[in-house]
C-alpha cells in the first residue's frame, strides 16, 4: 500500500552566486514561522496530545487521524509512536522564509538530525509548510529533499551560494490552504484496492473520498475508512481513452481487508473486470463483509 512516511528527493539543480532569498525576506514572518514549529516540536517530544492539536494545522490534524484510524490504530496514540524525530534547527542554514496566501514555508540547508545514527546525517534540504488559521501561522507538515544524486548542488550550498530552485513552483507556497476533508469512519477492517487501467481513466470513490484519477496504470491504495462489516460500496467513473492500435482496454480492480501483521496476507473481498464490450461510465459495486 502506499507509504505515508516522508518523501525524499533527489534531483539536480541550478545555483548562482546571487544573495540567499532569505535575508531579503521578513524576518517577523521567520520569527512567527520558527516559533510555531517550535511549539509542535516540543509538543511532539513531550508526547502532549493537547499541545500537538494545538500547534498543528487543523487540514494535517485530520488527515493523519483519518490514515490512523483506517490503520486500526489508536489515534492520537499513534502519532507519537514514531522513532524519527523532528528535526532542531539550530546549525541549519535558512534559504527561505516566504509566505503567498495563506500559505508560507520555511527551506534549510545543512545536516538534517532525524535521531538516527550519525553517519547518516548528510547536508540535505528541509522544507517546512504552514497554514494560517484565525490569523496564526500553524505548522502543518515538513519535507527533506536528499542532495545524494547532486553532489555539484550540495558542495555549492556548502559555499554559501544562493540557489536559484527556490523560484520553481516545487519550492513556493501554493497561496490556498487545501480544503479540510471529512472525519472518515473507524472501520472494523484495514482494507486497500488494487486496480489496473489500460484504455480508460478510473477514478475510484469510497467513504465519501475520491482518489486519484489512474489512466494506462497500476496503482494500489489504502483506503480510507476501510471496510465495516456488512454492506459496503465502492464506485467506479470511468472515461474511454484511446488506445495503441492493436491493444485492447481493460480495467480491474481488487478490493482486500488487510491485517496489521505484515506476514499475515490479505484476504480478497472483492473483484471485479470490466467486460471486453467495454466499461460503463459509471458503476456502484457491492462488497459485503462477513464478522
Amino acid at each position: 500500500m502506499r507509504s505515508f512516511t516522508t518523501l525524499l528527493l533527489g534531483f539536480t539543480l541550478s545555483i548562482s552566486a546571487f544573495p540567499s532569498h532569505a535575508q531579503d525576506g521578513d524576518a517577523a514572518l521567520r520569527t512567527a514561522l520558527e516559533n510555531s514549529y517550535t511549539n509542535w516540536r516540543r509538543a511532539m517530544l513531550r508526547k502532549d496530545p493537547l499541545a500537538w492539536a494545538s500547534s498543528i494545522t487543523r487540514y494535517r490534524q485530520t488527515v493523519m487521524r483519518n490514515s490512523i484510524v483506517s490503520e486500526r490504530s489508536a489515534f492520537p496514540d499513534a502519532v507519537f509512536t514514531s522513532s524519527v524525530q523532528p528535526p532542531a534547527l539550530d546549525g541549519l542554514r535558512l534559504l527561505e522564509a516566504q509566505a503567498v496566501g495563506d500559505t508560507a514555508h520555511l527551506v534549510y540547508f545543512g545536516k538534517i538530525d532525524l535521531g538516527q545514527d550519525r553517519e547518516l546525517v548528510r547536508d540535505d534540504l528541509l522544507k517546512l509548510k504552514f497554514l494560517r488559521e484565525d490569523g496564526h501561522w500553524k505548522f502543518d507538515s515538513n519535507r527533506i529533499t536528499s542532495l545524494a544524486n547532486a553532489p555539484d548542488v550540495r558542495q555549492a550550498l556548502k559555499e554559501g551560494k544562493s540557489p536559484e530552485f527556490l523560484d520553481t513552483p516545487e519550492f513556493t507556497p501554493p497561496g490556498v490552504a487545501p480544503q479540510v476533508p471529512p472525519l472518515c469512519r473507524v472501520p472494523d477492517h484495514k482494507a486497500g484496492y488494487k486496480i489496473q487501467s489500460f484504455g480508460y481513466e478510473t477514478t475510484v470513490s469510497m467513504n465519501g473520498f475520491d482518489y486519484d484519477p489512474v489512466e494506462d496504470g497500476l496503482e494500489q491504495q489504502m483506503i480510507t475508512g476501510g471496510l465495516v462489516n456488512g454492506h459496503n460500496e465502492i464506485t467506479l467513473k470511468i472515461k474511454p481513452i484511446e488506445v495503441p492500435k492493436g491493444e485492447k482496454a481493460s480495467l480491474q480492480i481488487r478490493v482486500y481487508t488487510l491485517s496489521n501483521d505484515s506476514k499475515k496476507p490479505g484476504k480478497e473481498v472483492l473483484r471485479w473486470q470490466a467486460p471486453e464490450s467495454g466499461a460503463p461510465a459509471k458503476i456502484v459495486l457491492p462488497i459485503e463483509v462477513r464478522p
